[in-house]
């Protein structure tokens, strides 16, 4: 039994967003541009601001294997290690639907009232309920396959029944 999802926070609309406003930063003038004189075509500071984004949004992975010991996770650069978490330090482990803004906060590396996250987009996650009481949501994009995982993890791990 081995699960593995690596994540980006990249998606269609982020891509027009962000090619939008690298156009909207450019100086230039429509006439010159239609006659093939780009000489004139300059960048102002917002363009480097945007370039600067980009770069630190290709960098940022969430990636997550589970396996028969536990669970780790690596999300650059707010973890800058992997961290695993054995199964013996968890009471309960679901797949769930939440609300990333009104439970977390957000999506990224976020602490709110549900307790900490680590998402990049949607709104699936695995849900870990430790021992100790504290809780941990990991996002996933990748439901269906977590749940066969999350359900063999539940009857044949932690022995309990999952719904």
């Amino acid at each position: 039994m081995v699960f593995k999802e690596k994540q980006s926070f990249w998606s269609w609309w982020m891509v027009i967003l962000i090619v939008f406003l690298l156009l909207s930063t450019l100086n230039y003038e429509w006439n010159d541009i239609k006659v093939g004189n780009f000489n004139e075509l300059s960048v102002n500071p917002g363009f480097w601001i945007i370039a600067v984004i980009i770069i630190i949004f290709s960098f940022i992975k969430l990636k997550t294997t589970i396996n028969s010991q536990g669970i780790t996770i690596h999300f650059f650069p707010f973890l800058l290690k992997s961290k695993f978490i054995p199964w013996s330090e968890v009471a309960q482990v679901s797949v769930k639907d939440y609300n990333p803004i009104y439970d977390y906060g957000g999506w990224g590396y976020r602490i709110g009232r549900k307790g900490k996250a680590y998402n990049t987009k949607g709104s699936h996650g695995l849900e870990l309920i430790f021992k100790s009481g504290s809780r941990l949501l990991i996002g996933t994009q990748k439901k269906c396959e977590l749940n066969t995982i999350i359900s063999k993890v539940n009857q044949e791990i932690l022995n309990k029944d999952y719904e």
